[in-house]
């Protein structure tokens, strides 16, 4: 089948010009629901493409598999900005398993940020980082995750966001170039830290107690509850790997692969898992 790109800039005049520049293009295949209306809007026949979706949405099940697809597409071709939240947030919830519910929560992250409120677009951002550790737009919710964060002063997360978005964004030259773009920002935090002295408490890495040895471990990605823990962990082991749960401070369920006395043992597993089932695995220190 054909694969489309499609440019969905189809908010109507209730949205802000902020929020149009935040939403990014679509891959869709065939003559999907939502390739047929994001055609008329783009067309300039909003009122047609949501009339469309209305129809098929009255034709098909809520508990069919083509409606979360169907929900998503109303929130593209949305007349308002409220009106598409409302549907993007029905995607996220009440499909969360479906293949649309991380496009959605990017879409709520951007919407968000669009807005300037930039704790809800971190918020959204993460659930497609933590709850979704394959999903093909995870640069392109880094980079929004980062953006929200440098927005708020924190640089050091910012910008470790927006470094993976930049290395994972692949053949998606566009969203390389925005997330290059903004790290130019990053020489101005770092700038500050040193003034700062370069010296605080958030900036030294916790040193191991007597007797402990550090080994390096590859981690596939950081979920909210022990259920989707338990649900990358089957992935991981039918894949072939052994992996383990670490429940970090704050309170996430972080899952990782391997033990390592070196750190590059483990970067080869990081990328050898990149490759195999995508996300951004990366190498972090362990104690034992």
């Amino acid at each position: 089948m054909r694969r489309l790109l499609l440019s969905v800039l189809v908010f109507a005049a209730a949205t802000s010009a902020t929020a149009q520049e935040v939403v990014p293009w679509e891959e869709v295949e065939g003559d999907s629901t939502l390739t047929v209306a994001v055609r008329l809007a783009t067309e300039g026949q909003g009122d047609s493409a949501r009339v469309f979706v209305r129809a098929r949405l009255s034709e098909v099940s809520p508990n069919d598999t083509l409606y979360p697809e169907l929900l998503y597409a109303a929130g593209v071709v949305a007349a308002d900005v409220d009106s598409a939240t409302l549907y993007f947030r029905r995607v996220g919830i009440e499909y969360a398993r479906s293949g649309w519910a991380d496009r959605a929560h990017l879409r709520l992250a951007q919407i968000a940020f669009g807005a300037g409120d930039y704790a809800a677009a971190y918020r959204s951002a993460q659930r497609v980082l933590m709850d979704y550790p394959f999903s093909e737009v995870l640069p392109e919710a880094g980079f929004w995750a980062g953006r929200a964060q440098l927005e708020v002063g924190n640089g050091a997360d910012g910008c470790r966001l927006l470094s993976t978005a930049a290395a994972d964004a692949g053949d998606n030259v566009e969203l390389a170039q925005r997330a290059r773009y903004q790290l130019q920002r990053c020489a101005a935090f770092a700038q500050e830290g040193d003034s700062l002295g370069g010296d605080s408490a958030q900036a030294r890495p916790a040193q191991p107690s007597a007797g402990t040895q550090t080994v390096y471990a590859a981690q596939v990605a950081a979920v909210q509850n022990a259920v989707a823990a338990d649900e990358l962990m089957r992935q991981l082991h039918a894949a072939g790997y052994d992996p383990h749960v670490v429940r970090g401070v704050d309170g996430l369920f972080k899952v990782r692969v391997g033990r390592f006395p070196d750190r590059s043992a483990a970067q080869r597993l990081a990328n050898e898992l990149r490759q195999r089932l995508g996300g951004s695995p990366f190498v972090v220190e362990e104690q034992q």
